[in-house]
């Protein structure tokens, strides 16, 4: 029986391993509870992740959809927000946890970042960096920024707000890459970071798992001067 003791011992420290993982990995995650940001964001919690709805004037867009259809469902009405009432869909990726909650916008326009891989691509419109989309009186900027995933693109809204996606992840109010398993090219991913900390002007950098900050200067000090 002593190979079945062993065996007992082997499975034992691997799921202690898978667990320790995961453990790791849930630190790092620590997204906003549903609630409004500012004058024109909500943040909407689903899970582990967070998406966002900008409403100004008639006008209502999302930047990423959660994962889970029925509970960012449930969310929004939780704060009022029809998901009809919502015209465009800005997909930073097409990760899981991102693209979940799409059937509840299938009357609306999708965009994502070119080169992302996804599913169905002639639902969506595919934008180029820099690309400006207008809605009405809100304006949309895409901004490259892959590294995570391939394609994966930020959203610069009104030239103020930047919904970054899984672009960076915040620490203490500091922008900190992705740990590597998680990362399709982590070197683009330093370099995606570089590159957003040398916009001017953010009032609000918006992150999907690990909340915001209203404090872009101090976000990105210890990048401004890297590139």
């Amino acid at each position: 029986m002593e190979w079945y003791y062993a065996l007992i011992i082997v499975i034992g420290v691997f799921l202690l391993v898978i667990l320790t993982v995961i453990a790791l990995y849930m630190s790092y995650i620590t997204p906003s509870p549903t609630k409004k940001i500012s004058e024109n964001i909500f943040a909407i919690k689903n899970g582990i992740v967070n998406c966002f709805v900008y409403s100004k004037g008639t006008k209502k867009i999302i930047i990423d959809t959660g994962m889970s259809a029925n509970k960012v469902k449930k969310e929004l009405l939780k704060i009022g927000i029809k998901p009809d009432s919502i015209s465009h869909v800005f997909l930073t990726h097409s990760d899981a946890d991102h693209i979940g909650g799409l059937s509840n916008f299938n009357h609306a326009n999708w965009y994502i970042g070119k080169g992302a891989k996804i599913k169905d691509p002639k639902k969506y419109q595919f934008l180029e960096d820099n690309e400006i989309v207008e809605v009405d009186e809100i304006q949309i900027q895409t901004i490259s920024t892959p590294g995570h995933r391939s394609g994966h693109s930020a959203y610069l809204v009104d030239d103020k707000f930047l919904f970054t996606g899984d672009a960076l992840r915040l620490k203490k109010g500091i922008i900190e890459p992705f740990i590597r398993l998680i990362s399709s090219d982590y070197e683009q991913q330093i370099n995606s970071i570089k590159k957003i900390s040398q916009l001017k002007n953010i009032s609000i950098l918006l992150t999907a798992h690990n909340g915001i900050t209203k404090d872009f200067k101090k976000a990105v000090e210890k990048w401004h001067n890297l590139v």
